[in-house]
């Protein structure tokens, strides 16, 4: 696994239209990777020191040539670094802290017990809930009072035809690890839906 970023140009029109309409650059993000790697990688937008950059965790290193030549400014070419040897490094009880963003959801449940619609969890309130609810199973622990949430957003773009809405919400904060194993298995696999529209990515540094 290889963890990498490359700066994206703001400035640009259609960098404009892609942040209203995330499946138009997962689309390019595709197009950096062979075939048989398809769908098999997380990635987010990420603002610092007042940039725009992509981050993207895949299987292999991206050829971001196709990429940098519709969305990055001129002689961009991006970073990449092993992800394995990080992951190495976790261990039981560690405080990190994390940047998530996330499609929090949850679904009416049906006769018989089938799945029905889904909802998105639409207040600050019931978003927390939705991380506390999964922090177990991912591997990891969080007090209430170490993290929150940082930016809610709600995206309306149109897909093959059909009409999308979906809330982005980015969570902040300090979490321990409770099971190593979980635990990097969240890191590489994300949280929650839409990840193929920018969600899921959970990404960690020292306190």
């Amino acid at each position: 696994m290889y963890l990498s970023r490359i700066e994206i140009d703001a400035d640009k029109p259609i960098v404009q239209r892609v942040l209203n309409s995330p499946h138009m650059l997962h689309a390019a993000i595709e197009r950096c990777f062979p075939d048989d790697e398809k769908g098999r990688k997380l990635w987010r937008l990420d603002r610092l020191g007042g940039r725009l950059y992509l981050l993207l965790l895949s299987p292999s290193i991206p050829g971001f040539k196709p990429l940098a030549e519709q969305y990055c400014p001129e002689s961009v070419t991006g970073e990449s670094k092993p992800y394995m040897p990080f992951l190495a490094n976790i261990k039981e009880n560690q405080k990190w802290r994390f940047r998530l963003q996330a499609n929090p959801t949850h679904s009416e449940y049906v006769s018989g017990g089938k799945r029905g619609k889904v909802y998105a969890h639409v207040t600050v309130k019931q978003q927390e809930g939705w991380l506390l609810k999964k922090a177990t199973a991912c591997g990891f622990d969080l007090n209430e009072q170490q993290f929150f949430v940082a930016q809610n957003d709600v995206l309306r773009f149109t897909r093959q035809g059909k009409s999308v809405t979906l809330g982005v919400t980015v969570f902040e904060g300090v979490l321990t690890v409770t099971n190593v194993e979980l635990f990097r298995n969240t890191l590489i696999s994300g949280i929650g839906r839409a990840k193929a529209y920018g969600c899921g990515l959970l990404t960690i540094m020292p306190l």
